[in-house]
């Protein structure tokens, strides 16, 4: 008896080992999503909003099929399909999005390609950001004419690498924050043409001042991740699938943003609420989400 008791004992010691092993492991424990941007934890420290801002082109039924009563105007910000209607980014906002609240509306005038600008704001605690006051996060979607979706993934480029700067009123008052990372949620236009085709060869400011970035729309990953993380954007959340870019991805990424979560934790929030809005098993989910690195 006892010696059998001696040998469960040794096992157990074998099975413990390797486990205390691999948890001091370097890496074991999920860095935050900022890592490598420590300027974004600096600027929050100090005190300033952590900022998203996401490009949204809306839905143009002469690229693809976006259903009917104008759900595939280009131009419609009551009935796009991706803004206005259904579970479009700005009608979730308005009317899901609980946590946030808006805080400056702003309509475009003119040829200009931007059609809406709308900033919506929550308090969160700071101490997942290892502070004792409360964070202000600001929330900032745009929305693009779809007949210029190329400006818009231009544009998007051009921030994530290149770094940017969002100016609104709130309250009469004139604020311009610093954008702390980048989304896109739309068309997959570089399913149609190719990037350099829009953003040409021209050089971005490069590392120092890129932002780590989004994109929600079809397959993204192998569009956009590479060429993103070649000018220092490190792609947080990407897909490899079709999937729907609508409100409560770009709510969920948000929220996780704010959170301070790892780029994992990122991930698994957005697949669960898109596994929840879509009713679909999280699995199923799952498979649509690029794995960080991939």
């Amino acid at each position: 008896m006892l010696q059998k008791l001696r040998f469960a004992l040794l096992l157990a010691v074998l099975w413990l080992m390797p486990r205390a092993g691999r948890a001091e492991e370097p890496g074991s424990v999920p860095s935050s999503w900022t890592a490598g941007y420590p300027s974004i934890e600096a600027d929050v420290a100090a005190g300033k909003p952590l900022t998203l801002l996401v490009v949204v082109p809306l839905c143009d039924s002469r690229l693809i099929h976006c259903g009917g009563q104008g759900a595939g105007d280009p131009a419609s910000l009551d009935k796009n399909l991706y803004w206005g209607r259904g579970f479009g980014a700005r009608r979730y906002f308005e009317e899901s999005a609980k946590q946030f609240q808006r805080v400056a509306r702003e309509t475009a005038t003119g040829a200009s390609p931007m059609l809406e600008q709308l900033v919506y704001r929550r308090w969160l605690p700071g101490a997942a950001w290892g502070s004792t006051k409360d964070v202000e996060q600001l929330v900032v979607l745009r929305a693009i004419h779809g007949g210029q979706i190329d400006a818009a993934v231009s544009d998007f480029y051009h921030y994530a690498t290149g770094g940017a700067d969002v100016s609104f009123v709130q309250q009469g008052q004139a604020r311009t924050v610093r954008v702390h990372v980048v989304g896109y949620a739309g068309h997959n236009r570089l399913m149609d043409v190719t990037l350099a085709e829009l953003v040409g060869s021209a050089e971005t400011a490069g590392a120092p001042a890129a932002l780590p970035s989004f994109v929600f729309a079809c397959r993204s990953a192998p569009y956009f991740s590479q060429a993103l993380a070649s000018h220092g954007s490190t792609a947080l959340v990407m897909t490899r699938d079709l999937m729907a870019p609508e409100g409560y991805v770009i709510e969920a990424m948000a929220r996780g943003l704010g959170d301070h979560l790892s780029q994992a934790g990122l991930r698994q929030r957005v697949v669960a609420a898109y596994a929840r809005w879509q009713r679909i098993p999280e699995r199923t989910a799952s498979s649509i989400f690029a794995r960080p690195g991939r």
